[in-house]
């Protein structure tokens, strides 16, 4: 399993000064579970929750989590919070299409279940 170092960066997106970082990861710096800054990165769920999305923004850095009982390592990507822009609103014909979906999901659902049985 490959194991990154800790290095010292001196230029990120969302601070002035040299954050400690586990390298790069596709170019982006590669930050481990509790080490982002909450206020000012998040991944896209976490952006949602808050009513925003990224809005085009490219990811300015990779967060890295390794689970030590399964070995599996995830890794996601952390936007700016501050460039992000709120969620476009609902309107009724994006309501219409998402029920469609979700009806045609629930169908297929159902029939394999009647299959099953």
């Amino acid at each position: 399993m490959a194991r990154w170092p800790w290095v010292w960066v001196e230029s990120v997106p969302w601070t002035t000064g040299t954050v400690l970082t586990r390298g790069t990861h596709d170019g982006l710096p590669l930050l481990t579970w509790g080490r982002a800054p909450r206020d000012r990165l998040a991944t896209r769920r976490q952006l949602r929750a808050r009513g925003l999305r990224p809005g085009g923004a490219d990811p300015v850095a990779v967060l890295y989590v390794r689970h030590r009982a399964s070995g599996r390592r995830n890794f996601a990507s952390l936007y700016l919070v501050e460039s992000a822009k709120p969620v476009r609103p609902m309107t009724p014909a994006r309501q219409a299409a998402l029920d469609k979906a979700n009806r045609a999901r629930l169908a297929r659902r159902y029939a394999r279940y009647q299959a099953a049985t």
